[in-house]
């Protein structure tokens, strides 16, 4: 009898120990910090903060025109971005493309390791991220 009590003990602690944390918005508000992914997605974002003041986009009415015409093509990919910056005369139009494309990477690499981030509201998501950007966390 003692046998089978301590076996069920034994059991049971061990189907607690193998549970995996559910992330929901409690994990998010408290653990993030512990996950890679985000943080370098924070780190990104305040280097794009950061750095994008030194850049004057382009505002001229034909570029305001193609990018909303053939906007997936030109934020296809970094390459194609620095083009369309180049082409209506931005300075340092690949650098800026290359800041801009790093965040949104990182925040890409950070959703497909953590789907369950998606089934948040938008601004319960934008909360969690506002909360850990401005922590002290970076600093």
């Amino acid at each position: 009898m003692k046998n089978l009590i301590l076996l069920l003990f034994l059991f049971a602690g061990l189907q607690v120990f193998a549970q995996k944390q559910e992330k929901d918005i409690k994990y998010f508000y408290y653990y993030l910090n512990q996950d890679e992914s985000f943080m370098s997605y924070l780190k990104a974002r305040k280097e794009f903060e950061s750095k994008k003041v030194d850049f004057k986009l382009p505002v001229s009415k034909e570029a305001v025109k193609e990018l909303e015409a053939n906007e997936a093509k030109i934020l296809k990919n970094e390459k194609s971005y620095a083009e369309f910056l180049n082409k209506y005369g931005m300075k340092n139009g690949g650098d800026y493309a290359k800041i801009w494309f790093n965040q949104l990477n990182a925040l890409k690499t950070f959703i497909k390791k953590n789907p369950e981030f998606y089934k948040l509201t938008p601004a319960e998501r934008q909360n969690i991220i506002d909360k850990w950007y401005f922590s002290d966390m970076l600093k």
